[in-house]
């Protein structure tokens, strides 16, 4: 197997020789396009604290979203010295989007997201996973067809297709649910949305005839008529989510992700310790009811460091997506592990081995 990290560190020293080549009157410029590109601003409060800037991908309903929310409000990003700046995603391939772009400095990603993103760049990408956030297993929910498959799902094969968002853990959890109906994925077609809104679209015009769906979203494929096909346990659907950064940010900010990996656990135990208040404030800012929001919250193992359980589990994502041609060439998904702010935040919570 190569060693990307080896091919990473090589790609950065053609780089750089192809810059010297050039540095007759566009060394300087390139010089502080590179160094503002992972220089944060900084601003003063009112006090004289400076603060960090920190532009953080959110996806709409994780946990980081809701963390970013109540720890802003609280004060706990302002009193671990940053500024946080957030914007909002419908998916994980948004945020990595976001970060490869340049309009983030960090996001979110679940794992089939991260592995395979970063194995259809493979020669290209400088990301990095810095932190695991959490993990999950729906508790409700599970697969859900159109009424007319309910009594045989063996006629999904000829049916509309299964709701999917394309490049998102969505794939991966159809796969598991068409094994767990005792089903060939190679027959089931998939139906591509881009949105809960449009998924459910899909689903009441007849355009769609299966869904993976927990929580929230199973209940308005219940509204609809849909009927449950299996349960989550026996789909056994399982998401860890990681955070992610850039190799040349995460190089020059170690220091400021680990402040913000402090700031966001505070935050989690903020919610934690009044969930019932965290759900009100939650609910009042983005609509989601407080009693759902608590219910999904309490499915969610979070934890922010990088344990080997984690590790692992992005190794069988890996290998399970490299089967299903996902894309074309095996890799190690742990070389692009970087452990450097976890191991400043929290050390004791490190526990995967390269």
């Amino acid at each position: 197997m190569k060693n990307i990290n080896a091919n990473k560190g090589y790609r950065k020293i053609i780089i750089a020789a192809a810059v010297a080549a050039l540095a007759a009157g566009t060394l300087t410029g390139c010089g502080a396009k590179a160094s503002a590109a992972n220089s944060p601003a900084v601003t003063k409060t009112e006090d004289g604290k400076e603060l960090k800037t920190l532009r953080v991908a959110i996806m709409t309903g994780q946990p980081d979203q809701y963390a970013d929310f109540i720890g802003t409000e609280e004060g706990i990003f302002e009193k671990h010295g940053i500024k946080l700046e957030t914007t909002e995603y419908v998916a994980g391939i948004n945020t990595v989007d976001a970060i490869v772009n340049g309009t983030a400095d960090t996001g979110l990603l679940a794992d089939f997201a991260a592995v395979n993103r970063i194995g259809n760049t493979l020669h290209d990408t400088d990301l990095d996973l810095f932190a695991e956030l959490s993990s999950s297993k729906a508790t409700d929910g599970g697969v859900y067809v159109a009424p007319e498959y309910a009594d045989d799902v063996s006629k999904l094969a000829d049916s509309a297709g299964w709701i999917t968002h394309i490049g998102t853990v969505s794939e991966y959890y159809n796969w598991q649910g068409q094994v767990a109906l005792g089903l060939d994925p190679a027959t089931q077609k998939a139906v591509n949305t881009d949105s809960t809104q449009t998924a459910l679209a899909a689903a009441a015009n007849g355009e769609a005839s299966a869904v993976v769906a927990s929580g929230s979203q199973a209940k308005k494929y219940e509204e609809i008529g849909w009927k449950l096909a299996a349960t989550s346990d026996e789909v056994g659907s399982v998401v860890g989510s990681y955070l992610v950064t850039t190799d040349g940010f995460i190089d020059a900010n170690a220091d400021l992700l680990a402040d913000y990996l402090s700031a966001l656990d505070e935050s989690v135990q903020f919610i934690n310790n009044d969930l019932d208040s965290a759900a009100d404030r939650i609910s009042a800012k983005f609509g989601i009811d407080a009693e759902q929001f608590k219910s999904d919250w309490k499915t969610r193992t979070i934890v922010i460091g990088f344990t080997e359980e984690g590790a692992a589990n992005l190794d069988n994502v890996n290998e399970w997506a490299l089967g299903q041609n996902k894309y074309p060439e095996a890799y190690n998904i742990r070389d692009f592990i970087n452990t450097s702010a976890i191991e400043k935040a929290f050390p004791d919570r490190v526990t995967l081995t390269k």
